[in-house]
Order: structure tokens, then sequence, then C-alpha cells
């Protein structure tokens, strides 16, 4: 018998023939499922034709995780008893079994899906879609079968409407939000907060986006339209949930997912194959993109399965690590693998062993490689271990990490979940540790500063204790506390407002304010509303000139005051503000001297991305103040800069009030 199975294995692995790939599906079924399929109306004639289609069954196993396979052969059942020729027909077979392994993925109703997958099929064959969605893969057309997170939104009358209304190049969709305006009361001044926003025009229109687009809403509602929007065109979308704001995503070009309406990368998409984070979308990416090494990596994954039910552990585990080190960015063979782990209850020798492939595997992939050892290594190995052997484990972890790779995740959190594994005497070493490894990267440096100095307060022995490490590890030593700040200013805060990373520019900024007296207020009228720029980031150009103080740049924000310096020739001062804002106005407190006259004739601009700007006003002449009452113009920006085209720049406070806006 062993033979006969080692037999299949190697074949399994050498060919990966559509007689294989069958038998491992109805492994995944199970007997008695399997049993029940095979007993509906012409169940042969369509396992028959699924059997001899080598592509069919690689899409149905092939394209990310298949959950309760039964139903997913159940629909293809359904639209094969239908459409018998479905597997002769590449485009309509892939969407077709797209739908399907939602179907199995979700709890949508089959109804609901089977119009889904009857509108891309006609609209496919109308020739109304994108020019890309021919050439979508499977694991691709997951994203347009699932839709968006309301469900009215998506549907095939919400399709068709949008369809028709917006047919735009594919990286134009990411502006396809604004079609609806940003609107908090409705015309008869209903809040959008309550449920009676949308309700006296529901009977009035024929489609949900275009009551969005003619009665307006805000980030949920314009969230779901743009994604809903890219989605009928064909186009692959996700909406996204971010901490008090809705976001979306749209697939631009063959290769790239870009963010739209978005504010964090704190995001939580509402479509994802594993966790719902950016990093792992990125992950998703990198993995299915490589057609030909999930293949491969799957059929060697098959043959470890085959192997293990023969008992053969030792043999079943080197073909589970062939198959990683085939496709090490499969997040779902590595899941698969850790199953294969707690099922044959290996030890703690195991586990290091795992984790080792792990980090090497999933290089780059920092936050999903995270969320496999907190979830399903450390649990197994932490139970057996002392602190110091704890300590050891996690400081191979430390040291792997180098850059973010494939996206900004939360490593702050990994880091406390480390911390709270180990006793006090592992917590100093660990984070004496990470300090030496660590502040000198550019990508995890800015973060490990800001956490750092937000776990103490800076005047308690803890607090000093940590600036000591921070000075330790990033200076020559022998320098004190003002020395280490003025480092960091140039560095980590830098960092952190070149890539908007608003929460660590405010940790380390409030931290350097200490090293300047605050400025006087006098001379400022305040505007209505809340001072938005006090919890964003300052941005300058030419940065790290020798004439800028980085330390001071914080001030600039709010009522201390500070002072920044743009580098030569063309110039700008450029505000992130810490929410989407209705501005009601802006203060520009202009520095004394010789130099005051340089800001005459900049242009002040808005944006709501940080690539568009949009002129609000100039400064005009040389003041000691410029003041924009703008509270009458109702605009929405993020970002907020003065720009000039002859000279650099410098202010003492850029203030913008105005009203959050999500």
């Amino acid at each position: 018998m062993y033979i006969a199975t080692a037999l299949l294995a190697l074949t399994l692995v050498a060919h990966g023939d559509s007689t294989d790939l069958f038998s491992d599906l109805e492994r995944q079924v199970g007997a008695e499922a399997w049993q029940v399929l095979h007993q509906q109306p012409e169940a042969h004639g369509f396992f028959d034709a699924l059997r001899q289609n080598e592509d069919w069954l690689r899409e149905v196993l092939d394209s990310g995780p298949l959950l309760r396979p039964e139903k997913v052969l159940g629909f293809l059942q359904l639209v094969w008893n239908s459409e018998r020729d479905l597997g002769t027909r590449p485009v309509d077979r892939s969407m077709a079994t797209a739908c399907a392994l939602t179907l199995g993925f979700t709890n949508r109703a089959e109804d609901a899906v089977l119009q889904r997958y009857h509108y891309y099929r006609d609209s496919f064959r109308a020739g109304l879609l994108n020019s890309c969605y021919g050439g979508l893969a499977t694991w691709e057309r997951r994203f347009l079968a699932r839709g968006t997170q309301w469900g009215d939104m998506a549907n095939t009358a919400a399709m068709l409407y949008l369809r028709d209304r917006i047919c735009w190049p594919r990286r134009e969709y990411v502006s396809a939000c604004w079609q609806a305006p940003y609107r908090s009361f409705n015309c008869l001044d209903d809040s959008v907060q309550r449920s009676t926003y949308y309700m006296p025009f529901r009977e009035s229109f024929g489609a949900m986006p275009e009551m969005v687009i003619e009665v307006g809403g805000v980030c949920g509602a314009l969230s779901n339209l743009g994604a809903s929007a890219a989605m009928a065109n064909g186009i692959p979308a996700a909406t996204m949930g971010e901490p008090g704001h809705c976001a979306y995503t749209v697939k631009i070009s063959d290769t790239e997912w870009k963010p739209a309406y978005s504010l964090s990368w704190k995001r939580s998409l509402h479509t994802s194959f594993y966790d719902g984070t950016w990093q792992s979308l990125m992950l998703t990416e990198a993995c299915f993109s490589d057609s030909e090494s999930v293949a491969r990596a799957a059929d060697l994954a098959r043959a470890a399965h085959a192997l293990e039910r023969e008992g053969e552990l030792d043999k079943a585990n080197e073909q589970w690590a062939k198959a990683l080190k085939a496709h090490g960015l499969h997040y779902g063979l590595w899941m698969a693998w850790a199953d294969f782990g707690e099922r044959t209850a290996q030890g703690t020798a195991w586990w290091a062993r795992y984790q080792h492939a792990l980090l090497d595997g999933l290089q780059g992939h920092e936050g999903p490689a995270w969320g496999i050892l907190s979830r399903r290594v450390y649990p197994k190995l932490f139970a057996e271990l002392e602190d110091a052997a704890k300590l050891r484990t996690l400081l191979k972890w430390i040291r792997n990490q180098d850059h973010w790779g494939a996206g900004r995740w939360n490593v702050e959190g990994a880091w406390d979940w480390a911390f709270k594994q180990l006793d006090e005497e592992s917590q100093s070493k660990l984070e004496s540790t990470m300090c030496k490894i660590l502040i000198s990267s550019p990508d995890f440096g800015p973060p490990l500063v800001a956490w750092l100095l937000g776990k103490h307060d800076a005047d308690s022995a803890e607090g000093k204790a940590t600036l000591a490490r921070i000075l330790a590890a990033s200076s020559d030593g022998g320098e004190g506390g003002s020395a280490v700040l003025k480092k960091l200013a140039r560095s980590a805060l830098l960092d952190a407002a070149a890539r908007g990373d608003v929460p660590t520019f405010q940790i380390i900024g409030a931290q350097t304010a200490r090293l300047s007296e605050p400025k006087d207020m006098s001379g400022i009228k305040p505007f209505p509303g809340d001072l938005v720029s006090a919890g964003g980031l300052l941005q300058v150009s030419g940065r790290g000139n020798r004439w800028d103080t980085p330390e001071t740049h914080w001030g600039i924000l709010g009522e201390h005051g500070g002072r920044c310096h743009t580098d030569n020739g063309a110039s700008f001062i450029a505000v992130r503000l810490e929410h989407h804002t209705e501005i009601t106005g802006i203060v520009i407190q202009n520095v004394t001297g010789g130099q005051a006259g340089r800001a005459a004739g900049s242009r002040v601009e808005i944006s709501t991305d940080g690539e568009t700007w949009e002129q609000v006003g100039v400064l005009k002449g040389t003041k000691g103040f410029y003041s924009l009452d703008l509270e009458a113009k109702k605009h929405r920006a993020l970002w907020v800069r003065m720009a000039k085209d002859t000279n650099c720049l410098h202010v003492t406070r850029f203030l913008v009030w105005g009203h959050r806006r999500s």
C-alpha cells in the first residue's frame, strides 16, 4: 500500500495531472459529501467534464482558500447544467469558479451569486467591461465575485447603472467615489448618522449608487460607490475599514493595488483570503501572481497529504518543507503545514525549525509572518520554554526585521505582545537589544523610538532609562538627552513626516518640543472649529538642509510655535492634517527680520491626497501674520501647503482650523 501511495506522491510532484488533482478534490470534500454530490441529476457528466480539465481543477484548488468545497462544486454543477460548454470558455469558467469559491467563503445566497456570474458573463460577451477583465486570473475574480461591504451597492441593478455611467481608464477608479457629493446632512436636514438619511429617497431611484450620487453621503457610501464602480467594469477592488473612516482599494494595473479615499495604513479589508490587512493583500498579490510557483508548491503539498494518509509522517513533513521552499509566499500552505504540526503533535524542535523556515520564506512580508508566529508557532513553543529561551526565540524574530516590505503594519502591537510573554529582566534585555538592532532601520527605527518614548513618562526613571538606551544605540555616547532628541528629530521625525506617519511624528515631535520655549500667541485670531493642524505633521522641501531645525517642526503646527527652513530654490511647506477637514481658516505666522519678505507671493494650496493641489489664496506683501478666512468656501482637504517657485521659505507657525470630516 505504501509503495502505491509513494508513487502517487511522486506523480503529483512530477506531473500534477488532472487525475491526481481530482483525487485531492475528493479528499477535501470528504466521502459523505462526495457521495451526495454524485447523486444529483447529471452529476456524472459534470464530474467527468471537471476530471478531464486540469486547468479547471487548478482554478478550483489553487486560487486561494477552498472552503465548504461541497457548496463550491454544487454551484459549479448548477452552472454547468445550463451551460454544458462552460469548461471550454476560459473567461466564463474562471468567473463561475470565482463565484463558486466566494459562495463557499461567505454566506451569500446562491441566487445572488448566480446573478453576479450572469452579469459578468453577459457584460463580457457584449464587450462592456474594461479590457483587463478577460485576462484576470480566478483569484483576482474572487474580488469581483465577493462584491462590496454594502450589498445593495453591488447587486445587479447597481452594477448595470454604474457600468453604464462610469466607464473610465482603469487607473481613474480611485477617484470614482467623488461622483457623489460629501454631505453629512441630506436636503431634509437628516444626519447621515441616522437611519432616516436615505429612507425618503429609496423608492425614487432604480439603484443604490444612483441614490448616493444624487443624495450624497459620507465615507461609507463614497467608498462603496468607488469600489462598486470599478467592479461593475470588471476591475478588482475591495472596500476597507479604517479607524473612524471607510476607504477602498482598486487594482489599477496588472500588479498594483492603490488605496483610495484612504487616511491610514491601519486598514481592514472587507475582502481578503486570510488576514484582512493591507499587508495580507500585498502578500496575496505576490503569491498568486506567480501561478507556476503556486501550482508547483500546491502539487508538493498534495503529495504531503498523500504520504500523511499512508502514515509516512517524516516523508510528509519533508514534502511540506519542499512545498514552502518552492513558494515561500504561499500563506495558505504555511497555515496548512502548521495544521500538520498540530495534527501530528510535533514538539518544540519542530516548531523552532518551522519559525526559521517561515522567517526565510516570508521575508519582506513581516505582518503576515507575525500573524502566524503569534497565533500558531509561539503558543506551542512558549508552553515549554523558560524566559531565557523565550527571549532567544523572540530575538531571532527581531533580528529578521529590516524594512516594511509590503507596507506599514502594526509592529507596535507585535512588540507589546512579545513583551507580555517575558519577565521583567528579559523585557529589559529585549528592549536593549531592540535598540541596538532596530534604531538605525529607516522603517522600524522611527516607530521603535516613538513606541519606546510612549511607554514611559519622560521624567520617570523608566523614561530616562529608555532615553539612555536610545542614546546608546543612536549616538557615540556621552551626549545628553537634548542631543538625542535633536538626532531623533533629524532622522526619525523627518522619516515619519516623509511617509505620512502622523502618530510617530506626533509622539517624537511632542518630545522634541521640550528643547524650545513656547512662543507668544499674541496677534493670532482663531477661526471656528478645531485647530486640526496641531494633530498632523509637517513636511518641508529639501529635508535635512543645513538651515533647518527639525526639532522645532512639531511646534509650528500648534500653540507652541517653532521654525522651519526649506532648501534653496522652488520650495513648499506642507501640513498633513490629522483628519479630512472642512477648512474654516488658515493663519501663517511669518519669521521676523530680513527673511520675512520671502513669504510674499507664496501660493496657499489644498489637496485631498497630497498629489493634486488647488490654489485657495496668495500671501500678499510682507506681514507678520497672514490670515485666510475660508469658512464660506466649504473647502475639504487633508493637506494644506504654501509654495513658491523662486526662493526658500520659513514660518514660525502654520495653523489650520476647521471641522473634521470622515
